[in-house]
C-alpha cells in the first residue's frame, strides 16, 4: 500500500491544541458544548479530533459522512455506550438507548404506535389540549404580561404526549400544581452531565443537581407506575383491548404473557420515561424557537398569519388534520425553525468495529460526535445560510439556490430516523396555527439576550414573548 493511499490516524487528524492528560477538557462548556464544536469545525475542518482526559473523539461535521453513519446502524455504529450504562443505572433504558435485537423489537412497537390511523384518531384530543393552551394565553393577553413560552410548551407536550402514549389526560395546562412538570426538567441536563463524563463521579460522590434528579425521578416513576397499575386492570377488566391496544402503554404491556415472556417491567418503564422525555423536550424547545424567531420577523408573522386566515376562515382552531397539511408556510416556517435551531444539533456514536471513515481509520469504541446541525449552517448546503427564510422550502428545487436536504437531520436518518416525526410536526403545525389565527406574538426586550443552552437537547434561554389578541 502506498502512503497516499494509507488511512491516517486519529492522532494525525487537526484539532484544537490542549493540555497534557487533560486534553481541551477545560476548554469545555457542557452548556455550550455545540456551539464550541461547531466553531471548531470553522476552524479545523468537518472531520477532526479532540481530547478528553487521555481519550481522543473523532468530530464529524460532514454531511455526506454523518449520513454514511447513519444508514449504516445499527450494524456498524450504536449510541455511545456510557448513555447506555446511565440510562440502566436510572432505570430508563428503552427504545433510544437500546441496541441490538433489543432495539428492533422495542422499535417495532414504537412504530406501531405512531402509526397514521392512531395519529388521526387522537386528534380531537389533540385540538382540546391546544384549546386549553389558547384560554390560557388568551387571559394572558390582556395583562400585556410577559409570558415564560417554554414552560408553557412544555405543560402542551407533555399534555399530549400522557394522553397520546398512555391514555392519561394529566392537564398540566390547567393546573396551578407543576411539580410533575419540575421533576421532568432534571432528567436531561442531568443525564447529559452524567453521559459526558469523563468517568463516574456519581459512583463516588453525589452532587446536588445528582441528588435533585434522582428525587425527581422517583416521583415521576411513582407516576408512571399508576398509569401501568391502573392499564393492567383496565386490560384484565377488558380483554379484547389486547387485539387491539388503544396506544402505546397498552401495546408493551399486551407484550408481556402470562408466563412472564415479553418486555420485562423494567424495559416498559424505560420505553414510558424515553417517549415521555423525548416527546416533551424536543417539541416544546422547537416550538420556543419558532415563537421566538417569528417575533423577531414580523413579516414572516404576517405571511403566517394570512395563510391560516384563508385556510381556518371563521374556525380559531383547525377541525381535522387534513387542513394542516393546506397549511404550506407555516410547514415550511417550522423546517426553517428546525434547520437554525435544531434541537439536537449533535448525536453522540461509536462504532462496533474497526471502521475507516473519511480516509481516517477509527478503532472500535471510540467517541464519535456527528455535528448534525452544522451543516445546515454553511453556505454551501443553504444559500443565506444564517438568515431565516421560510420560503426556501416552498420549491427549492426551482429557486437556483443552494438546498442541500442531506444536511438537513433534524429528526436523524437511517434505520433510526426518529419515529415521533409525524406526531411532532402534527403539534408543531396544529399549536403554530392556533398562535398565529388568534395572537400576535412581540419579543420582550426588556430581559437579557435568548441563548442557546445545550442540556442533551438544545433550549432557549431567558425567552419570554408577549401576546396580543388579534
Amino acid at each position: 500500500m502506498s502512503t497516499a493511499s494509507r488511512p491516517r490516524t486519529i492522532a494525525q487528524l487537526p484539532g484544537p491544541a490542549g493540555l497534557p492528560f487533560l486534553g481541551n477538557l477545560l476548554q469545555i462548556d457542557l452548556q455550550k458544548l455545540h456551539r464550541i464544536l461547531e466553531d471548531w469545525a470553522g476552524t479545523y475542518g468537518d472531520l477532526y479530533r479532540v481530547r478528553l482526559a487521555g481519550k481522543s473523539a473523532v468530530v464529524i461535521g460532514n454531511p455526506e459522512l454523518i449520513q454514511a453513519v447513519l444508514r449504516d446502524r445499527p450494524q456498524s455504529y450504536r449510541r455511545l455506550s456510557s448513555m447506555e450504562r446511565v440510562a440502566r443505572e436510572l432505570g430508563t433504558h428503552g427504545v433510544f438507548t437500546a441496541e441490538g435485537e433489543q432495539w428492533q423489537q422495542q422499535r417495532a412497537l414504537v412504530a406501531q404506535a405512531f402509526k397514521p390511523d392512531n395519529l388521526r384518531r387522537f386528534f380531537p384530543h389533540l385540538r382540546t389540549i391546544t384549546a386549553r393552551l389558547q384560554n390560557r394565553w388568551k387571559n394572558l393577553a390582556g395583562s400585556a404580561q410577559s409570558v415564560d413560552v417554554e414552560k408553557d410548551w412544555m405543560r402542551f407536550t407533555v399534555d399530549v404526549t400522557t394522553l397520546f402514549a398512555f391514555g392519561f389526560d394529566i392537564n398540566l395546562l390547567e393546573k396551578e400544581d407543576d411539580d410533575f412538570q419540575r421533576h421532568l426538567e432534571h432528567q436531561l441536563p442531568a443525564f447529559n452531565r452524567r453521559a459526558n463524563a469523563p468517568f463516574p463521579y456519581w459512583h463516588y460522590v453525589k452532587l446536588p443537581g445528582d441528588r435533585a434528579m434522582e428525587k425527581s425521578l422517583d416521583a415521576i416513576k411513582a407516576t408512571i407506575n399508576g398509569f401501568v397499575d391502573q392499564t393492567r386492570l383496565r386490560l384484565r377488566q377488558q380483554p379484547e383491548l389486547a387485539a387491539q391496544p388503544a396506544n402505546f402503554l397498552e401495546t408493551l404491556l399486551v407484550t408481556q404473557s402470562e408466563d412472564g415472556t415479553g418486555l420485562s417491567d423494567e424495559a416498559i418503564q424505560g420505553n414510558i420515561l424515553t417517549v415521555l422525555l423525548a416527546g416533551e423536550d424536543t417539541t416544546a424547545h422547537t416550538l420556543s424557537w419558532l415563537l421566538y424567531l417569528i417575533a423577531g420577523h414580523p413579516e414572516v408573522q404576517r405571511k403566517m398569519q394570512q395563510e391560516v386566515d384563508a385556510v381556518l376562515e371563521t374556525e380559531t382552531l383547525a377541525p381535522n388534520p387534513f387542513v394542516l397539511d393546506r397549511l404550506t408556510y407555516i410547514e415550511a416556517v417550522a423546517l426553517e425553525t428546525l434547520r437554525l435551531k435544531s434541537v439536537t444539533p449533535m448525536l453522540y456514536l461509536e462504532p462496533n468495529n474497526d471502521v475507516e471513515l473519511g480516509g481516517v481509520r477509527i478503532p472500535k469504541g471510540t467517541f464519535l460526535i456527528l455535528l448534525t446541525r452544522y451543516g445546515a449552517l454553511q453556505e454551501e448546503n443553504f444559500t443565506e445560510a444564517l438568515r431565516f427564510k421560510p420560503e426556501r422550502w416552498l420549491d427549492p428545487e426551482r429557486s437556483g439556490c443552494a438546498h442541500n436536504r442531506q444536511a438537513f437531520v433534524p429528526f436523524g436518518s437511517g434505520p433510526r430516523f426518529c419515529p415521533g416525526r409525524t406526531l411532532a410536526m402534527l403539534e408543531i403545525k396544529m399549536a403554530t396555527a392556533m398562535a398565529c389565527r388568534n395572537f400576535s406574538v412581540h419579543p420582550d426586550e426588556t430581559g437579557p439576550p435568548v441563548r442557546e443552552i445545550f442540556s442533551f437537547t438544545m433550549r432557549p434561554d431567558a425567552l419570554k414573548i408577549r401576546f396580543s389578541e388579534r
